[in-house]
């Protein structure tokens, strides 16, 4: 990601400039990445390819079962901490969950597991699982409802994971909101990056999805992907889980949907809301989150200003040092 500088002119005509991300055109390598990159996943679809690279299952370190089924939502998240700590935000959004009233299966694939640190947030879960380190978030989530044995008793099911700063606000009203809608499989925003997507970091399941064949085989057939074929995991799952969903009959949708946001959608640039149009989002949007990697990317050149006067602006909900990042 790249930064440049958006112009507006307030109401008194002066000019106020805040940075974005900029929208990059694919150069002729990337595009030719691209190229082999879906050359290769028509490859790995080959059950050679499976059984040689994709039958890795990752061992449970630790599977600790806390309560029974306290509610009609159940979250599976995703979680890693390379020093195996419970961060200020990941307490923050667990509780946040455990409000709206969910049963939590957290799945930590972090190198080293502590106790005295799960003990910070043993209260908001259902469920504590440390697994090896294969699958990425979509093999947390896998093995997370693999191991809640009762998850058919679910009416909502929510996947999620750590790579998100907030809640900045509540979560309820968008709850509300999709409660009232006839999507089947919802998320935050949708994503034109490769093929249009919903993106993974936040996915509802309702009801009618998960009591349906197709759910059951989405993660029964769901594959452990090995850290270098992150890409064909994305393209498998996040981008073909959209298609899938559609393929069998159910209404997907975006709380944001990135047409609304530009009309000028165009393959060769690289397209992801949550970068491009951060602030938009957040300010008049409601989006509740920033995204880690655009906070990165953000105090790495000198606009930590910037992030915390948006956050103070949008929000009194969401503590800025929360964010690891703008603490340290």
């Amino acid at each position: 990601m790249s930064l440049v500088s958006r112009i507006h002119l307030n109401r008194s005509n002066e000019r106020i400039e805040y940075p974005m991300i900029k929208i990059e055109k694919k150069n002729n390598k990337i595009l030719i990445k691209e190229f082999i990159l879906k050359v290769l996943f028509r490859i790995h679809k080959l059950k050679l390819f499976k059984f040689l690279f994709l039958n890795q299952k990752p061992k449970i370190l630790n599977n600790q079962n806390y309560r029974k089924k306290q509610h009609d939502r159940l979250v599976l998240f995703s979680t890693f901490n390379l020093k195996g700590e419970v961060t200020k935000n990941l307490r923050h959004y667990l509780k946040n969950l455990s409000d709206l009233g969910s049963d939590i299966v957290l799945v930590d694939t972090s190198p080293v597991s502590s106790e005295k640190e799960i003990e910070l947030i043993r209260p908001y879960l259902k469920h504590y699982i440390w697994r090896e380190n294969i699958g990425y978030d979509f093999g947390s989530w896998k093995t997370g409802l693999w191991e809640t044995e009762d998850w058919e008793d679910y009416k909502q099911i929510v996947i999620t994971n750590d790579s998100i700063y907030g809640p900045l606000h509540s979560l309820k009203p968008i709850f509300e909101k999709f409660k009232k809608s006839d999507y089947d499989v919802w998320g935050l925003t949708d994503s034109y990056e490769f093929e249009h997507h919903i993106m993974s970091y936040f996915l509802v399941f309702q009801n009618k999805v998960i009591h349906s064949a197709s759910f059951k085989k989405f993660w029964k057939e769901l594959s452990f992907y090995p850290t270098r074929f992150k890409k064909l995991l994305i393209l498998e799952y996040e981008i073909g889980g959209t298609k899938y969903w559609i393929q069998n009959g159910f209404k997907v949708g975006s709380l944001i949907e990135y047409q609304k946001l530009d009309q000028n959608i165009d393959s060769s640039f690289y397209i992801n809301p949550t970068h491009v149009h951060w602030d938009t989002i957040v300010k008049d949007h409601g989006f509740p989150f920033i995204k880690r990697d655009l906070a990165k990317t953000l105090i790495a050149n000198g606009l930590t200003n910037d992030l915390e006067n948006l956050l103070e602006k949008t929000n009194q909900y969401y503590h800025l040092d929360n964010i690891e990042l703008i603490s340290k």
